[in-house]
């Protein structure tokens, strides 16, 4: 395997030439640990694939007709906790969640007492044991499966090794005795370099003055593409470990939302006759700046596909459309999923790049690579959108949302059921 060495690296790090020897070093043995020259190439290529698929997005609606998703009204399917048999859950746990954590700083906490935080475990307001949506979520699914009796495997995803998600969640699972659930796994997503314009590596310096290669979890899609790969477990993947299990079906939910507890059976009962499922929220007016994803339908020739379509792909068009009530426009997506396995097991997710970050204060912004989740919409044959009113879940993001998740989870009796455990 090829290594970095001063001669070779030094071309593929911004700013190399401004640190110390030793410093040097350290940079040195970081690369070759986590991103060899073979590694550094690959993720190259694939922001080259990611910036030319999102090139192309932006030209998506050109020769295409646009129509209103398939749907359904969560309120209209009738589901048990059986319904749920055969589905696995995937928690999304892996945010940095560093919106929160600056707003709980300004707000008044030290940030001493943030050193382990988590967006995902953080303590909702009002609930024992100081438990955080995911505490909760785990929580509430346990108790799901003690009353009906059936077993449902979890997957927490975490951001990647050495992060503090990596380290953290896994703790506190450990010290909870998995909530009660027999079947648990935490899964850490993977490590990206965020390159610079140019194409380059970059570093901080940290407080004890050590240089550290500026890095990103692979987004919303790398916990989905990680279930593919070998978890150095004898199952192989994670999916074929669900699939030893019996589970075929996958619910993906964000480990820092709370809801309503029957929207699980409910997402399970109407995923059944299809391959693919968005929890959406039909919108009663859709400005021109509304940030939310959007579930539509583009037709070409006699091809359909149920895509989400950002702001900067939308047009005037999208905007207009109307269910067949003529009242409501394009459902928005919540970032609740389901799918059938063999979905992601015959295909990758695409390579995807975000709109330009930051990578350091005085460097021009470049995008961040990775995957994203809501492609797996275009690989579906079958998909459908599943409706549910705005009040039945709530998103922890800043301190602002702390008091509406305190009220949603206790509207809905999670405080109950953690009391109860």
């Amino acid at each position: 395997m090829r290594l970095w060495d001063l001669a070779n690296l030094s071309n593929s790090i911004h700013s190399f030439e401004s640190l110390t020897g030793p410093q040097q070093k350290i940079i040195i043995d970081s690369m070759n640990r986590n991103f060899s020259p073979d590694i550094f190439k690959s993720q190259l290529e694939k922001k080259h694939r990611a910036i030319e698929n999102m090139s192309s997005s932006r030209g998506l609606l050109s020769n295409m007709t646009q129509k209103f998703p398939s749907f359904i009204k969560s309120s209209s399917i009738k589901a048990t906790p059986a319904s749920l048999k055969g589905y696995a859950l995937v928690f999304t746990a892996g945010g940095e969640g560093e919106r929160l954590r600056l707003s709980l700083i300004k707000q008044g906490i030290p940030p001493l007492k943030l050193v382990n935080f988590t967006k995902a475990t953080y303590p909702v307001p009002g609930f024992p044991k100081e438990s955080g949506p995911l505490q909760i979520n785990l929580t509430m699914v346990a108790n799901l499966c003690r009353e009906s009796k059936i077993d449902i495997p979890v997957i927490v995803t975490t951001g990647p090794e050495n992060s503090t998600t990596a380290r953290v969640i896994p703790e506190i699972l450990r010290e909870n005795n998995n909530f009660g659930l027999r079947h648990l796994i935490t899964v850490a997503q993977e490590k990206r370099i965020h390159f610079t314009s140019d194409e380059k590596a970059a570093y901080v310096i940290n407080d004890k003055g050590m240089p550290q290669i500026i890095t990103q979890p692979d987004e919303t899609g790398g916990p989905l593409m990680k279930l593919k790969q070998s978890q150095g477990q004898k199952e192989g993947s994670a999916l074929d470990w669900l699939e030893s299990l019996g589970c075929r079906k996958i619910i993906v939910v964000q480990a820092t939302a709370l809801y309503h507890q029957n929207l699980l059976p409910v997402m399970a009962e109407a995923l059944n006759r299809h391959d693919c499922l968005g929890v959406g929220i039909m919108r009663k007016e859709f400005p021109e700046k509304d940030p939310f994803g959007t579930f539509v339908t583009i037709v070409k020739d006699t091809k359909e596909s149920t895509v989400i379509l950002e702001q900067d792909v939308r047009n005037e068009k999208t905007r207009q459309l109307k269910d067949s009530s003529g009242e409501y426009h394009l459902p928005l997506n919540t970032g609740f999923y389901a799918f059938d396995s063999a979905l992601l097991k015959k295909s990758d997710l695409p390579d995807y790049a975000t709109p330009p970050k930051e990578v350091l204060p005085d460097l021009p912004r470049s995008p961040k690579i990775g995957y994203a989740a809501t492609d797996i919409f275009p690989m579906a044959a079958n998909p459908l959108i599943l409706t549910i009113e705005p009040d039945m879940f709530g998103v922890l993001k800043t301190v602002d949302d702390l008091k509406r998740l305190s009220k949603i989870g206790k509207d809905f009796g999670l405080d109950r059921i953690c009391c109860d455990q």
